[in-house]
């Protein structure tokens, strides 16, 4: 018997308060009446997940520990010590899951209301936009609920389902496929979309899959399949050869924000912001329990991951320091300020408040430079690699370390104990992995994106605690993919292993 999983497609009405979330909420569901090519727009702008990954994911991380005074919440603990959790609320696996399946399903709505229509230039760009969607949403799924790409493992591994058609009843059985059948149609439909986006029909291009957009996931989607030239090539039409000018200026937010550090998701978030390159508004409390939950960033944690790491083997670089320069707001514990909020209901007050409509950077430029760096290193490109590091720490903090280029390049052997992804690595290329690993822990703190390197590179996770049924998150342990949701295994679907 075939394996069998529920989808519940959800449908997302809001009311919209002010005229800026128009554009992100729209009253769309696959009930509505699409006639038009305006509806079938308003139709993929509802397609974008609104809701978030951050709270459940960054809480997985080495980023966290416990805080002495923080704020009790199940979800919180369950993620930290990496439990399965699937309950149904703001900011859970299964939210998230179920928002995915749900801009799937308009995602291929549309598809199939497009076909009805003359190839006009803005219907090609409709085209575009939802397969970009449909492989998005997929990617992220396969790279939460299944184990890491490994070309020796992916025809073994259990994927997700990949859906390709719209469905008329809310709860619909689907075969479970392998890791490398989700990735193969992933690349089809990322390609496909890549050939077909146009930015010219959008009235505010960062809240869509604009051009940058694709061509930055599709260097994420390379990276994380090891396809090494590709990944470069992508990030070429993003950053260009000289990077500097598209980063986020950390420098500048210092200065912007050193008297005013709660304000910082004034320009984090901003359309205007030259790394943000696809924005969406998702229905979250993250912004308010980032700061208070009781596993969370710590004094520690900052000064481990901002001051207390570098280019390890340059003296004048092992600590680079930067927590000024990345603007924490300091409370009982630090946190940055990244997110907003907006309460399109008024019941900010409640314990469990529905309606905080927060905005999450989904893709940026800054990330997209560190897949080249990470990219041109496995190539052994090793002074290409260097010159991205270089423009990198140029272009956000205006400086650049006095080190040699073969400080770069030069490590212990001890952290092939540490690092371990699917493809071996010199020792020279050990060391810039290494190094950009670390940029990228700090460039995406709170945001989820480390969860995704410690799978990547097999790192195992030790938490400092006295709970007693505690266990470390080893390099290949199961826990590192979310189990599905419950009423899927009920349903006939094969559980991840435990």
């Amino acid at each position: 018997m075939n394996n069998r999983i529920y989808i519940y497609f959800i449908c997302l009405m809001f009311i919209a308060s002010c005229d800026d979330y128009l554009e992100v909420i729209p009253e769309s569901s696959l009930n509505l009446a699409v006639d038009s090519e305006e509806k079938i727009a308003e139709l993929l702008t509802g397609a974008y997940p609104e809701a978030s990954y951050f709270p459940f994911l960054e809480a997985r991380t080495d980023n966290v520990e416990q805080r002495q005074n923080g704020i009790h919440n199940q979800l919180n603990e369950s993620m930290f010590y990496w439990e399965d959790y699937d309950r149904e609320d703001l900011d859970t696996p299964l939210n998230y899951w179920n928002a995915c399946y749900a801009g799937i399903a308009q995602a291929n709505k549309a598809l199939e209301l497009l076909a009805t229509y003359p190839k006009t230039e803005r219907v090609k760009a409709l085209y575009g936009e939802a397969f970009l969607l449909r492989a998005y949403l997929h990617f992220m799924l396969v790279n939460i609920w299944s184990k890491p790409y490994a070309p020796q493992l992916a025809k073994q591994s259990l994927g997700i389902p990949y859906v390709t058609k719209p469905e008329k009843n809310a709860w619909v059985d689907y075969d479970r496929s392998t890791v490398e059948d989700v990735y193969q149609k992933i690349e089809a439909d990322l390609k496909l979309g890549i050939s077909l986006v146009n930015d010219s029909y959008y009235k505010n291009p960062k809240f869509h899959f604009n051009k940058k957009a694709a061509y930055a996931f599709a260097s994420r989607f390379y990276l994380f399949k090891g396809d090494w030239e590709k990944v470069i090539s992508y990030a070429n039409y993003v950053v260009g050869p000289d990077p500097k000018e598209f980063l986020r200026k950390w420098i500048d937010y210092e200065k912007q924000f050193l008297f005013n550090r709660t304000s910082l998701y004034t320009a984090y978030t901003a359309p205007n912001e030259s790394a943000n390159l696809l924005l969406t508004t998702t229905e979250s409390r993250y912004a308010r329990y980032v700061t208070n939950q009781r596993y969370g960033s710590t004094r520690n944690t900052v000064i481990r991951i901002f001051d207390k790491t570098g280019i390890t083997s340059c003296d004048n670089a092992k600590n680079l320091n930067l927590q000024s320069p990345y603007i924490f707001s300091y409370e009982s514990n630090p946190y940055q300020a990244k997110f907003d909020e907006l309460s399109l209901f008024g019941n900010v007050g409640s314990s469990n408040p529905r309606g905080l409509m927060v905005t999450n950077v989904l893709l940026t430029t800054d990330e997209t430079l560190l897949n080249r760096m990470e990219a041109l290193a496995m190539l052994g490109r090793y002074d290409e690699a260097i010159d991205d590091i270089l423009a990198y720490l140029k272009g956000k903090f205006n400086s650049e370390p006095f080190c040699l280029r073969e400080n770069y390049t030069t490590t212990s052997v001890n952290d092939y104990e540490i690092y371990n992804p699917f493809y071996g690595m010199s020792t020279q290329q050990l060391a810039l992995i290494k190094n950009i690993l670390h940029l990228r822990q700090k460039e995406f703190y709170q945001e989820g994106l480390r969860w995704f390197d410690l799978r990547r590179y097999y790192i195992s996770v030790n938490r400092k605690t006295k709970n007693t049924l505690y266990q470390p998150l080893r390099k290949d342990d199961a826990r590192k993919t979310l189990q599905l949701p419950q009423e899927a295994i009920q349903n006939g679907l094969k559980p991840n292993e435990r």
